[in-house]
């Protein structure tokens, strides 16, 4: 076996232990989960499924602004953004290779090349991780202490700094080396750093609207309870960005999880809190689903040269 598929199963196992160890938690805890006062609401849980909808566009969307920053003719929005949709299933595979593979032979479909869509995924992913990590940090402030949720912590007021790898003077020599090693041609198009300034405010939009979403969730069905929005969403995003660079792991599995359980647990009883959590995932890969077959089909033989 290649050492690639070796990191696979690797982060396979340790993602679903760390799975196992959540339901463990849940089930020694059952009479707690079950006694607690759950107060579902319809009114909350759609409010929930909306501000999700609304940071998946806003995402999409905005991958699509990059990539038409990256390549003109850029191709029509709506094949953009339902490809951007349909790659979405590749992120629970370690790496996220399958995604960045399926986006850039559909784009390749519109005479966007391969490398162009890479740099568009790169410029994307970290502009999300940085945007994320400046609302995580709200969570660490509340906690109080780094400690509370461990070391991992300290890299996450580290990420900001990632967003210096994307100007242009940084960018445009690691890419150009990067490609060079695969034979194939240097960008002809870096974004400017005030683009991307601008486009981590975007991203700051799409993670609040996310954040907001699963605390929209959260008190839907588990009540005030739960704790505050500002407390909730950043605490998910705190979840969320720990779980990423924990790459290996597929879509951060178990990870995420485990973090906001964590942050949940200072608000309701520990197995209450890795229900929540769980169920908060459970809820988000609901409503992904319902996006993608959504975009699919708007996006459908649409600007097919």
């Amino acid at each position: 076996m290649s050492r690639r598929g070796w990191v696979r199963w690797a982060g396979l196992v340790a993602g679903l232990a760390i799975i196992g160890a959540l339901a463990w938690t849940i089930a020694d805890a059952w009479d707690v989960v079950t006694s607690f006062d759950w107060q579902p609401s319809a009114g909350w849980l759609a409010l929930a499924v909306v501000l999700a909808l609304g940071s998946l566009a806003l995402s999409a969307l905005a991958y699509e602004a990059i990539l038409a920053g990256l390549h003109r003719p850029p191709p029509p929005v709506l094949a953009t953004v339902s490809a951007w949709a349909r790659s979405l299933l590749g992120r629970y595979v370690p790496g996220n290779l399958l995604m960045v593979v399926g986006r850039a032979v559909m784009a390749e479909a519109h005479g966007v090349p391969k490398r162009v869509t890479v740099a568009a995924t790169t410029y994307e992913q970290v502009i999300a991780l940085v945007s994320a990590s400046l609302l995580a940090v709200v969570a660490l402030l509340d906690i109080g202490s780094t400690s509370a949720v461990g070391p991992a912590a300290w890299l996450v007021l580290a990420v900001p700094l990632a967003a210096l790898v994307l100007h242009p003077r940084a960018f445009g020599p690691s890419s150009a080396w990067a490609l060079r090693r695969v034979r194939r041609e240097p960008l002809a198009v870096l974004l400017p750093f005030g683009r991307v300034v601008l486009m981590v405010g975007w991203y700051l939009v799409t993670s609040a609207l996310l954040g907001l979403s699963v605390w929209a969730f959260m008190r839907g069905v588990g009540g005030p309870e739960v704790g505050d929005p500002v407390g909730v969403a950043s605490g998910f995003l705190l979840a969320f960005v720990v779980s990423m660079l924990v790459f290996i792991v597929p879509s951060g599995l178990g990870v995420r999880d485990a973090v906001l359980a964590l942050v949940l647990s200072r608000q309701v009883p520990g197995g209450v809190a890795v229900a929540l959590s769980v169920g908060s995932r459970l809820f988000l890969i609901a409503v992904e689903l319902v996006f993608i077959g959504v975009a699919a089909f708007a996006g459908r033989d649409r600007g097919r040269p």
